[in-house]
């Protein structure tokens, strides 16, 4: 039996090695202190935040037929995420692959392979399969290079087609030139109930700089509803008639690490569609959700159940927005 809701996009394996401050030379060798092996990837951090809330959801990614596809099989498994549409390559392309690096002041250093991110195709996703759910969220658009764009625009009008209500997030690549921003997520905007990009994502696609302004050019070029995510600001809202809604963020003191924070916030976001909230109250969802992920190591490490959630929504106070 299929859940309400369906992640569509990318995943990886990431190690983290703390800690290591130089690369050795050829032939050299530096040790580390510790490894920590997880996967990450916006559809697999966003479906386990939601399993983790008690949310039921499934994932349609692409591993590679390797042990580190495995993994993130045994780990989508071990959460309680749908694995049906899981789809695995026989054409050698490795699993996504990150090494993380993390130096003794606590930045970091990143080594990574795109391998079956890279080579999704609409035509490998069973959209049979995907019809069966109420939401279909599209996520890691921007570095899905042979899906993102018309095939993208093309899962997302069949499943708008079927009556499921679609979302799309990207990630943020500053790269990417305005021209190649907008020839990727334009095509996709006619067939979103919601695009909820972050605020840099959002400027970079409308040239824009205030949060109103930037959802009105996307729901002019298509979506229905637009809602911006605005990191310690919150989010912002504005829905199909017009309507436009500041949501402000939760204090949080003790921040250990945002890793995840916009794939918490999708969690919460689509937790509270489900239970049929307005855009609003989704949307303070996903800032409480957030909130509870940023205050421990790792994309949802932080992630507790729904009803703690919700207890925190009681309690918290805002941000001014």
């Amino acid at each position: 039996m299929s859940h309400d809701i369906v992640n569509i996009g990318i995943c990886t394996v990431d190690t983290i090695a703390r800690t290591i401050n130089e690369a050795p030379p050829p032939g050299g060798l530096r040790t580390f202190d510790d490894l920590t092996v997880t996967t990450g990837g916006n559809a697999m951090n966003c479906g386990i935040a939601l399993a983790k809330m008690g949310v039921g959801c499934d994932v349609v990614i692409k591993v590679g037929r390797d042990a580190l596809g495995d993994f993130v099989l045994s780990e989508a498994k071990r959460h309680g995420l749908g694995t049906k549409g899981i789809i695995i390559d026989d054409k050698g392309t490795t699993t996504p692959f990150t090494f993380v690096c993390v130096h003794s002041d606590g930045q970091r250093s990143f080594y990574h392979i795109c391998g079956t991110n890279g080579t999704l195709r609409n035509d490998e996703i069973d959209m049979d399969y995907v019809k069966q759910h109420r939401y279909c969220f599209v996520t890691g658009t921007m570095v899905m290079p042979t899906f993102d764009g018309a095939q993208t625009a093309e899962v997302l009008r069949q499943a708008k087609d079927a009556g499921l209500v679609t979302l799309l997030d990207t990630v943020y690549t500053d790269a990417a030139s305005q021209d190649q921003w907008r020839s990727i997520i334009v095509p996709c905007l006619p067939h979103l109930t919601y695009f909820i990009p972050s605020q840099p994502e959002a400027a970079a696609i409308t040239g824009l700089d205030k949060a109103p302004d930037m959802a009105r050019w996307l729901q002019d070029n298509g979506c229905a509803n637009a809602v911006i995510k605005m990191d310690a600001a919150g989010a912002y809202c504005r829905v199909a008639d017009g309507t436009e809604t500041e949501v402000p963020a939760y204090q949080v003191d003790n921040v250990v690490d945002t890793t995840g924070a916009g794939d918490c916030w999708s969690a919460g976001f689509l937790a509270g569609l489900a239970a049929g909230e307005s855009v609003p109250e989704a949307a303070a969802l996903g800032n409480a959700t957030a909130a509870q992920g940023i205050q421990a190591p790792g994309a949802s490490t932080g992630i507790v159940p729904l009803e703690q959630i919700r207890e925190f929504q009681r309690s918290a106070p805002r941000r001014n927005c």
